[in-house]
């Protein structure tokens, strides 16, 4: 898969992961997140693209494949930091870092890092205000721990703000959301009668 066209078909999926609609495509999802990790295999997952390797190892970790955090290590510099003073990109690795499981500690160094990095992103009042909320919010509560209909809800509004965002995603999720709360909102009537 050429790196262009992978990294679309990655942040689709995210897209759809975070508006809370993926449910409804899952068997394609879990087609693609098996091919990535059968093809990552081959090249050891290897990309010089920071964003898209954080992406690819983060969705791949959620979606409870093996993956090795090593990575990593070619966006490391001498001192253990990633290179990398894009907000965008080192959110995603901050998030992709929350996946990490006991005992790897470059994870744990990435996550030290990013933090502090992303800190000082939003005390310099640079960043773009939709990306300086997604920020705010990830330094809060990790994505990777966030509960999955509270962060569609919040994301929809987000994602609506979102240049570049794909009008027919952004409906069909807010008819997905409205249609999941007035199931619950029945369903909760025919408890309490």
């Amino acid at each position: 898969m050429a790196s262009s066209n992978l990294l679309r078909k990655l942040e689709l999926v995210d897209t759809l992961q975070r508006l809370g609609v993926d449910y409804r495509y899952y068997e394609e999802i879990d087609q693609l997140l098996r091919s990535v990790y059968d093809d990552g295999d081959k090249d050891g997952g290897g990309s010089d693209d920071l964003y898209l390797t954080s992406l690819r190892f983060y969705l791949l970790r959620k979606h409870g494949y093996t993956t090795s955090s090593d990575v990593f290590e070619k966006f490391r510099d001498e001192r253990g930091s990633v290179s990398s003073d894009d907000a965008s990109c080192l959110l995603m690795l901050y998030d992709a870092a929350h996946t990490r499981t006991h005992g790897e500690e470059i994870l744990d160094d990435i996550i030290a890092w990013s933090k502090s990095r992303l800190q000082s992103l939003l005390e310099e009042k640079n960043l773009e205000p939709e990306l300086a909320e997604e920020v705010r919010c990830a330094l809060e509560t990790p994505r990777f721990r966030r509960v999955k209909r509270v962060e569609a809800r919040r994301y929809i509004s987000a994602y609506e703000k979102k240049g570049g965002r794909d009008g027919t995603i952004l409906e069909f999720a807010k008819l997905d959301y409205n249609i999941s709360q007035a199931i619950y909102c029945d369903e909760l009537k025919e408890l309490t009668v």
